[in-house]
């Protein structure tokens, strides 16, 4: 990259030396650009294309390293997006940033090409500029620098550095010139054309996520449906040969997969309502131990099989009763699921905060995926031969706790894996009565 005293004034391009700039363009050359320029259209992608320069160009320019920068939307920013040379060079690699001291996007003096022939003289002028004093230290001596310039506004550069002293002239700055139009044209379309396959990607796995969910939701809904169904249709029709037992039993069973339907279409409601903007969260003091005993009681029998232990006290919060229910059957389903044999609910204060507890001795969550499931859809195992989850609880239970002025965190304390729930205390006179949305 060049200097900043050379690479930003409109005087800069002119020649330090002599060279060519007298002799007018050579046939050769001409033929060389059209040859070069027709190459251009082959590539399909920038790579191709800045490769097919850099193996044409040096028959007409003299360099030891060629580099792509885009300019960053911002304006001040050039990112080295490509870079090769004749040396291994480790300079200004792909995805150096360097942020320029005054806009470069749309400045009329930055439109023309430029050179420096004695790069180490700027450089002790100006050690302060990063990426000329990385090159220098390279060997480059020389630089010219083609701004591509699309529409009104100037898209990246393409820079030739040689590490020969008075390299360039205005021949090479006008040979330069001469495809940097096209150049300019041809990389702008196919960067689009690679934010069009990459948004197509997004594209195809958001459709990707869109059917597996409706797989996933199909199954959750019809597990505890079918059970419902069945049920429901036996003592419809034979509830005259069912004991008062096996009737207790039936019922039983309907109503606690009632309650996992109901929840499943709860979750979804949140999620659609917080999209919307219209989720209302409506806070009054809540005895969150009453709240966890109501959701492990209507708890589906079959989970009764892992040890259930409770420490709950008997604590007011400031939250949404309906929403810290919804919370607590969600952190006990994910209990469920992916825990190990003893599950632990807490209720305790924390200094102003209640907090509702619940943990389990399974394996836990691995390191890299303690925010992923927050996310929805998103799970980070599934355990053999438990029922499967369409991934919203979590991210469902966060959305509602920031919602009541909350908190929600995943902990690993203790062989435990622990989700912590902290709500405000409720405090008389002091927790404002008032209603409020959540969005995602």
């Amino acid at each position: 990259m060049t200097s900043e005293s050379s690479f930003w004034t409109s005087e800069s391009w002119r020649p330090h030396g002599s060279g060519h700039g007298d002799d007018g363009m050579r046939s050769e050359e001409l033929r060389l650009l059209l040859s070069i320029t027709d190459g251009f259209s082959a590539g399909s992608d920038v790579n191709e294309i800045l490769d097919t320069l850099y193996e044409g160009f040096d028959r007409i320019l003299p360099f030891d390293r060629m580099e792509y920068a885009v300019a960053d939307d911002d304006g001040y920013t050039l990112t080295t997006a490509w870079v090769r040379s004749t040396y291994d060079t480790r300079s200004l690699p792909v995805g150096f940033r360097h942020v320029r001291s005054e806009p470069i996007s749309s400045n009329p003096k930055y439109r023309i090409p430029f050179l420096d022939n004695d790069l180490m003289a700027y450089a002790r002028n100006r050690p302060d500029d990063h990426p000329v004093s990385l090159l220098v230290e390279e060997g480059v001596r020389s630089s010219l620098s083609c701004p591509l310039v699309f529409g009104e506004e100037v898209r990246g550069y393409i820079f030739f550095n040689s590490k020969r002293c008075e390299a360039y002239s205005e021949h090479h700055s006008a040979l330069i010139q001469l495809v940097a139009g096209q150049l300019a044209l041809i990389l702008e379309q196919s960067r689009l054309n690679d934010e069009l396959r990459s948004r197509n990607d997004e594209l195809q796995k958001l459709e990707q996520s869109r059917l597996e969910f409706i797989a996933s939701i199909s199954h959750e809904l019809r597990t505890p449906l079918t059970a419902v169904v069945g049920y429901a249709s036996e003592l419809e029709d034979r509830v005259d040969r069912f004991t008062e037992e096996e009737v207790s039993e039936f019922a039983s069973v309907i109503a606690s997969q009632s309650v996992e339907i109901t929840g499943l279409v709860e979750d979804l409601l949140v999620i659609t309502r917080a999209e919307a903007g219209h989720l209302v969260v409506d806070p009054s003091p809540v005895a969150v131990a009453v709240e966890c005993r109501h959701v492990i009681e209507s708890m589906p029998h079959e989970r009764t099989e892992q040890q259930i232990s409770y420490e709950l006290m008997d604590l007011m919060a400031w939250a949404d009763s309906l929403r810290v229910r919804q919370i607590a059957r969600n952190f006990l389903a994910n209990a469920y699921r992916y825990g190990g044999p003893s599950i632990r609910v807490r209720v305790h204060p924390i200094d102003d905060n209640i907090v509702l507890s619940v943990a389990d001795d399974g394996h836990g969550i691995p390191a890299g995926d303690r925010e992923l499931v927050f996310q929805a859809y998103e799970r980070s195992h599934v355990s053999v031969g438990k029922p499967g989850s369409i991934g919203l609880g979590l991210t469902v239970s966060r959305h509602l706790a920031e919602a009541m002025n909350g908190t929600l965190n995943y902990d690993r304390v203790d062989g435990e894996t622990r989700f912590d729930l902290r709500l405000p205390a409720y405090r008389h006179g002091r927790n404002p009565a008032h209603r409020s949305t959540a969005q995602l």
